[in-house]
């Protein structure tokens, strides 16, 4: 990379890092704020084998109760599943494991509801559990005066997919019109880590636009129409609510975090049913998984603006793991195939610039011979330019274009769950946190002073001494980094060092 590629990436590369870092928005922290959830009064069928609750009745606008004794927990190798028996909702819900590695990763306290989903006119519920080969399924009923609501989750052995519906049944006389609306949140819950580059928080996609709002930044509720989905986003995992078909999303605050729901209107004739079905998705941000599951929850993942260039070069870096089972490797070997691509770019910015720099001694005499005339000046440089046959701006155009690869290569690396828990080498046991020792980046910043001094020195005695302190600055920025993409810099640096010298020894000879 050339002395004028390595500044505008640089650069580039600091206002954004410097922009995230700042101004992105810290990761929620789950609260017991107060939560509109449903109401209702159970009255179980004869042929139930349920254990009928005898709680209050819940009141509109209240948390629904939550005891120790009416807890239904459910659990699968990849998920655990705790269900309020009384309010027929998810307590909270824990990750257990990913690509067949144990981790904890929690969505809820455990002291109010995280997932809501019924009409908030029922009381108490009663609950009845079938189990049906890998399926387990939780149905929890509910009467309140003429209407029946009844909620089912079907529960999959590994699956991250979840089924789930509210029915709503009239056994009066007259027609009944009344809101059903799922909700998610506050706030995320354990073994989430704060994230300042990354977004956590709650997220909707309603077909076009993702929609994605900090906590500490909501006054009033927000509405959107028909989102596709909606859910509450980590760094690597989601809890998201799919194909229910809303006409309105909400964000809205509860208390320090927010809550986000999906609602719509449900008429129920009598002796009629109203059935509203959705998906839950409780798991990682995995690229392919998301595509496979459907309902557009791929734009969970921010890839950022070059996303058509970062979504490729995620694909790539799991083709060549498929092949040598280490994305420490696999980074590597996706540098080499990035820098191969843009090789004839940066052949060309580099070769432009060592010319420039073999020009420098005859630039030096034509402006003290033109020191006092600058137009003669700018003439007799014209005319030095198409004497040696150079272009000034020959390198402009590679940087344009390599600018875009890196920062789609460092959005794809920063948000890929491929690297949590993927051990590289030696003391590097997991791709997506610092390097323990801080290695890696001081071996980066070494290999990004050797670079500078293989580069064609700039004229410019401020240019100079901003790439004289570069090498600092980045090995400082780059120690909280996590290791996947201190190793790409890193390998992209020792490249480019190569590439370099050999263009020196090729114009020297």
């Amino acid at each position: 990379m050339d002395k004028k590629t390595l500044l505008a990436v640089a650069l580039s590369a600091l206002v954004l890092i410097g922009f995230q870092a700042f101004f992105a928005p810290k990761a929620p922290v789950a609260d017991n704020a107060t939560t509109a959830t449903e109401t209702a009064a159970a009255t179980p069928s004869a042929d139930e084998t349920a254990d009928t609750q005898t709680s209050a009745p819940l009141v509109l606008g209240e948390t629904a109760p939550v005891s120790a004794d009416k807890l239904k927990t459910i659990s699968t190798a990849d998920l655990t599943l705790t269900f309020n028996e009384i309010s027929g909702n998810i307590l909270k819900a824990e990750i257990q494991q990913y690509n067949e590695k144990p981790i904890h990763i929690g969505f809820g306290d455990g002291k109010q509801d995280y997932m809501t989903a019924g009409t908030g006119t029922s009381a108490a519920f009663s609950s009845k559990e079938i189990k049906k080969g890998d399926t387990t399924s939780l149905v929890f009923t509910s009467t309140q005066n003429d209407l029946v609501i009844t909620k089912k989750y079907e529960i999959k052995e590994g699956s991250y997919l979840i089924d789930a519906s509210v029915e709503v049944a009239n056994t009066g006389n007259r027609s009944v019109e009344l809101p059903i609306s799922v909700q998610i949140g506050p706030g995320l819950g354990d073994g989430v880590a704060d994230s300042r580059l990354v977004f956590q928080g709650p997220i909707m996609y309603d077909g076009k636009k993702v929609r994605r709002e900090k906590e500490d930044k909501i006054k009033a509720p927000e509405v959107y129409a028909n989102p596709e989905w909606i859910g509450y986003t980590s760094t690597y995992f989601l809890f998201a609510a799919a194909g229910g078909g809303f006409t309105e999303g909400i964000i809205q605050k509860s208390g320090d975090s927010a809550v986000i729901k999906g609602t719509d209107k449900a008429v129920v004739n009598p002796a009629s049913k109203y059935t509203k079905e959705f998906k839950l998705y409780i798991g990682p941000k995995k690229y392919t998984l998301l595509k496979e599951t459907g309902f557009g929850l791929t734009k969970s993942i921010d890839f950022g603006y070059f996303s058509f260039l970062a979504i490729p070069l995620l694909n790539l870096m799991n083709f060549f793991y498929g092949y040598v089972h280490n994305y420490g490797a696999a980074i590597i070997l996706l540098t080499v195939v990035v820098k191969l691509v843009t090789f004839p770019l940066t052949q060309k910015s580099m070769v432009s610039m060592k010319r420039m720099q073999l020009l420098q001694p005859k630039m030096t005499e034509l402006r003290e011979k033109y020191a006092k005339d600058k137009q003669k000046l700018n003439q007799a440089v014209m005319e030095l330019y198409k004497k040696e046959g150079v272009n000034p701006f020959g390198g402009c155009l590679p940087i344009v274009i390599q600018i875009p690869v890196f920062f789609a290569l460092y959005k794809a690396l920063l948000v890929s769950i491929e690297l949590k828990g993927s051990p590289f080498i030696l003391h590097i046991a997991d791709l997506s946190l610092k390097d323990p020792y801080y290695i890696t980046p001081v071996l980066m910043g070494i290999t990004m002073f050797v670079q500078q001094r293989l580069s064609p020195q700039s004229g410019d005695p401020m240019q100079q001494k901003v790439f004289m302190f570069m090498p600092i600055i980045f090995t400082f920025l780059f120690l909280q980094f996590q290791s996947g993409l201190v190793l790409y810099w890193l390998t992209n640096n020792i490249l480019s060092i190569a590439q370099q010298y050999f263009i020196n020894k090729k114009t020297a000879a």
